[in-house]
């Protein structure tokens, strides 16, 4: 397929970012959202000005709060969305399928694909459709307004797997055609135990509490990742890897992932974030109802978890920063979380998530 139709699903941060890349490549784009007033003020320009790492205003031939417009001419659906929404985005998308689509998860957190595999055949859906997923967004972006993003950086390189994971290297290709920075990986366990927010979010959201309450202005990675916090991530980060191994499942420390993402390097995390130039200027959060928290605790540390719970690694680490979460916003993110039930995985021992995973 020479030029791969796109439909990008979500015009937050990374949606935009990518609408607006894929249009000044020349590709065919279409945008969904599913919020009126933003749909509205885009088709009133039509265009998207993008700022930063890409620079340029992009015209978008269909913006669209239809999302059976959306995906009806779709080679590949791009969903950019906070991986909370994963399973309802699946469910809106159900009767809009056909054969043959790819739907990429931008990223996955843990577990996305498995999640959306399984709220299709929940829903009864037939088509025959690949689905996909990233261990990280292209992009270090930021939309300040509603046609407007600004790309603070672009990654090295995009870990990408799929279900069933055969048709890994097919999606790739695909992605390349406009994106040579997709890489394929062997399986979603990979890409979903590669799941850099689940360390670099909830944690230190959680530790600099105090600070986001008070509204006080903070470079998020260059102030808010202290020596101490990147101690308490890079701790965090041994218990990701301990459930990795345990799965039979090779994937980088989160001081490998920056290497190969951003290309730095240092003798610690506090050494290799103070380097990264594509969060110069990341702002931190000023409410602690934030997508660090209520995204990336239960659609990341909540399923790494309870993989460690399937096959015998304790993670207590990240029991209290799930703990913390629930007492600061006031929920309950294990119900809410992806389980292994949600993920379909519930009572599989390690050899059968694999099986379940490399073999679907």
């Amino acid at each position: 397929m020479a030029t791969p139709r796109f439909a990008i699903i979500g015009a937050g941060n990374g949606g935009q970012s990518f609408a607006a890349h894929l249009a000044l490549l020349g590709f065919p784009v279409v945008l969904w959202d599913i919020e009126p007033d933003k749909v509205a003020a885009m088709q009133r320009t039509g265009s998207i000005r993008v700022m930063g790492a890409v620079v340029g205003e992009a015209p978008v031939a269909c913006i669209t709060g239809d999302i059976g417009e959306a995906a009806r001419s779709a080679d590949v659906l791009l969903i950019v969305l906070p991986t909370v929404y994963h399973g309802s985005v699946a469910r809106l998308l159900a009767p809009h399928l056909r054969n043959g689509q790819t739907l990429v998860l931008n990223p996955g957190g843990t577990g996305g694909a498995l999640e959306v595999r399984a709220t299709l055949d929940e829903v009864g859906c037939r088509a025959s459709v690949v689905i996909a997923e990233t261990d990280t967004l292209l992009y270090a972006c930021r939309s300040p307004l509603p046609g407007q993003a600004i790309i603070h950086g672009i990654k090295a390189r995009v870990m990408t797997a799929a279900l069933p994971a055969s048709e890994g290297s097919a999606v790739v290709r695909l992605l390349n055609a406009a994106f040579p920075q997709f890489t394929a990986a062997p399986n979603v366990l990979v890409t979903s135990l590669m799941n850099g927010n689940a360390m670099m979010h909830p944690g230190p959201t959680v530790l600099n509490a105090g600070r986001i309450e008070c509204k006080a202005e903070f470079e998020y990675y260059s102030e808010g990742i202290t020596p101490a916090v990147a101690q308490v991530v890079e701790r965090l980060d041994a218990e990701r890897l301990a459930v990795a191994r345990e799965l039979g499942v090779q994937v980088p420390s989160i001081r490998e992932w920056y290497g190969t993402c951003y290309g730095v390097q240092g003798a610690s995390l506090y050494e290799i974030v103070q380097q990264v130039r594509a969060y110069d200027g990341i702002r931190g959060p000023t409410s602690l109802n934030v997508r660090y928290l209520f995204e990336d605790v239960p659609t990341g540390l909540v399923p790494i978890a309870a993989l460690g719970d399937a096959v015998g690694v304790r993670t207590p680490l990240a029991r209290a920063v799930i703990s913390l979460a629930d007492g600061l916003l006031g929920r309950d993110f294990w119900q809410d979380g992806r389980s292994l039930a949600r993920l379909g995985l519930a009572g599989l021992s390690a050899a059968a998530i694999r099986q379940r995973v490399v073999g679907a």
